[in-house]
């Protein structure tokens, strides 16, 4: 009597197990052919490789580490072949049905995942790479920067629309904010155009012509400093956290978080020539190699 009350449980534990796992079941991953990448003047590839001085923040959309394209003009040219997660998409899954959008703008903190996501839903994106934050931390004031509180809201709410209107299938991957302070570490190898000191450029900060007060002005301590590097810290783990979170509650999409922005030790000349700011095409291709590598689709290589 008691083993046979013993094997009725044992049949209920293991049913429910069996339904909660099929309750959590996800839809079948789609392929990230239709490429919707959402954030900043780091993805806008700005001054990259080709500097405009009537257009200082120029764009350089071919050298994106998220949505780079070497066609026949790129080759003629002699422009950095990247190698972009676009173009990988294209030769791991296919150039059939393709589509690459960026919805990034230069400029844009996390106030504008929203707009950008609502963007990703509208071209209905099977794959869309997230990389903001940047202007976050890097603000004219410490009283700028949000609080995690704010970031994390206006990160959720991105994420929640996407969650309503992407294809079932679709992944959001949320790539940890690049580590600042290693910039502002190598500024005494830095040189604009081979004659300008970075230093010197980025000492317009106290005139409100160059960004990133917060990091790069000569006048704040290194206290400072940690601090606004402690606070791209504590996004980049509301990121991960929030990726964990979605990927857990949500049947219907794939959520994943990378560091390796983060953890990328830039070199000098993975840093804009021109601005001293940016990742020149060389560092956007490092950029586009770690977060690929570290990425949902990182088994495929070729």
């Amino acid at each position: 009597m008691r083993n046979a009350r013993f094997v009725r449980q044992l049949a209920i534990g293991l049913s429910t197990l069996i339904l909660g796992a099929a309750a959590q079941a996800k839809d079948p991953r789609l392929s990230p052919k239709r490429l919707s990448t959402v954030g900043d003047s780091i993805t806008e590839a700005i001054n990259a490789e080709e500097f405009n001085p009537l257009n200082p923040i120029n764009p350089n959309h071919w050298a994106s580490w998220g949505n780079g394209y070497h066609g026949f003009w790129e080759w003629l040219l002699g422009r950095t072949d990247v190698n972009s997660h676009n173009e990988r998409i294209s030769r791991n899954f296919g150039s059939t049905n393709r589509v690459n959008y960026m919805e990034a703008k230069s400029g844009a903190d996390s106030f504008d995942i929203p707009s950008q996501a609502s963007q990703s839903v509208a071209h209905t994106a099977t794959y869309v790479p997230i990389l903001m934050g940047h202007n976050d931390a890097c603000q004219s004031s410490f009283a700028r920067i949000p609080s995690d509180a704010q970031f994390e809201a206006n990160v959720r709410a991105g994420l929640d629309g996407m969650k309503a209107g992407l294809p079932a299938g679709a992944t959001v991957y949320l790539v940890g904010i690049v580590d600042i302070y290693r910039l502002w570490s190598l500024g005494s190898q830095l040189s604009s155009l081979g004659i300008l000191d970075c230093r010197a450029i980025w000492a317009t900060t106290l005139l409100g012509w160059y960004p990133c007060t917060t990091m790069l002005s000569p006048l704040i301590s290194e206290a400072d400093r940690q601090y606004t590097r402690s606070r791209i810290v504590g996004f980049n783990a509301i990121l991960q956290r929030l990726a964990s979170e979605y990927e857990a509650a949500d049947a219907r999409h794939y959520y994943a978080y990378t560091d390796a922005a983060f953890q990328y030790a830039f070199a000098p000349s993975q840093v804009s020539a021109f601005d001293c700011f940016h990742p020149s095409a060389a560092g956007q291709a490092e950029l586009a190699r770690v977060t690929w590598a570290s990425g949902p689709f990182g088994a495929y290589t070729r």
